[in-house]
């Protein structure tokens, strides 16, 4: 993956600094992982993979900037993970204590917002993660390539499936192929036949596929996401699930034609619901998180349920739609003049959905 470089990064260290003299704050704490990544443009302070926690801790002040991490994880993280962003190193040996013992020490007395619970400091990640937005031109560019990456790699591998493998195949082929990329999945969902009707969450199962597969691979490059659902029918598809397919398109499509600056996310939920009554499934959206941003987050689907939640300019969004049996989920981002769907870059057939004076080409069932 390319690197950014230490003027990227200075971009973010004059918001943080801007926010701290706003708020008359002295510092800020920054230990999770999506948000390391945030700052550093795409640096990676995972070391053990189940935590929302990495293995170095940034203090970022008025007039500097400082990384807290265990000596046998700093020096690699200093010359791999920040893209040649000078900071001040504190080294912690393994029988010193934790990293966060550590940061209480170098903070004590100062005010500080942090987005995990340090002595000392005031716990308040939303605030953090809101900061993310407006994504960079940067940002914006590297989520058009994971879109496009990932609309191959999905085209590419429902190409190689057959009734008779099994889905947790049909993982492991996924996997090896977004890894050979250097890209990370953070979710992998895989379901076949009834457990797609039954389920809106089938992990990846040793039951053979027979007749309809879905993939749902939530790949992270740069530390951004990009969550796409696609499915796959052997012959052809039966005309209810076309139905469905069709209705949960237009919802999407509707959802990114609402991605304007300004406008609410819970309204964009009402528009949702209204779409699901017109279409006739109009209990299916209480099944199933209805989206909303990504980016460095995985995806967090609370601002619909927020009456002060807006978009603002320079957002990504995965808007989830689901009907029982089918799924569609892609890519989209606002640069505030337009809405654009990254994950459809040609290599799925699309169809064109028309809404607000927008159009929107959405990647359908495949047919085998």
């Amino acid at each position: 993956m390319n690197r950014a470089g230490p003027a990227a990064i200075h971009i973010k260290e004059a918001r943080v600094r801007s926010f701290l003299e706003q708020n008359d704050l002295d510092a800020m704490l920054i230990g999770r992982k999506d948000n390391f990544a945030w700052f550093t443009c795409g640096g990676n302070n995972e070391v053990v993979k189940p935590t929302e926690a990495g293995f170095a801790v940034l203090v970022i002040t008025r007039d500097g900037a400082r990384m807290i991490a265990h000596v046998m994880d700093g020096r690699r993280i200093i010359d791999e993970e920040l893209n040649g962003y000078d900071l001040e190193y504190t080294p912690v040996r393994w029988y010193d204590g934790q990293l966060l013992e550590k940061a209480a020490l170098l903070i004590r007395n100062m005010r500080v917002i942090s987005d995990v619970f340090c002595e000392g400091a005031t716990y308040d990640p939303r605030t953090i993660q809101n900061m993310h937005y407006p994504l960079t031109d940067m940002e914006l560019q590297r989520l058009k390539k994971l879109g496009s990456i990932t609309d191959r790699v999905l085209r590419s591998i429902a190409e190689e499936i057959k009734p008779g493998m099994r889905e947790v195949d049909v993982a492991a082929m996924l996997l090896s192929e977004y890894t050979s990329r250097g890209i990370a999945c953070d979710v992998l969902l895989i379901g076949s036949d009834e457990r797609v009707s039954k389920y809106r969450h089938p992990v990846p199962s040793e039951k053979p596929i027979q007749r309809h597969v879905l993939l749902h691979p939530a790949i992270c490059g740069w530390g951004l996401h990009a969550n796409v659902t696609r499915q796959v029918y052997f012959n052809s598809v039966p005309e209810e699930i076309e139905r469905r397919y069709d209705a949960a398109c237009r919802i999407q499509a509707a959802s990114i034609a609402q991605c304007v600056p300004g406008r609410r996310f819970q309204d964009i939920l009402e528009v949702q619901k209204r779409l699901y009554e017109e279409t006739g499934y109009a209990d299916e959206w209480r099944n199933h998180f209805q989206g909303a941003v990504t980016g460095y987050i995985l995806a967090d689907p609370t601002p619909s349920l927020d009456p002060h939640a807006c978009i603002s300019a320079n957002q990504a969004y995965d808007w989830f739609i689901t009907i029982t049996g089918v799924k569609v989920e892609e890519l989209s981002i606002n640069t505030g003049d337009s809405r654009e769907v990254c994950s459809a870059s040609g290599q799925w057939p699309t169809k064109r959905y028309s809404c607000d004076g927008q159009v929107f080409g959405l990647p359908q069932i495949l047919v085998r």
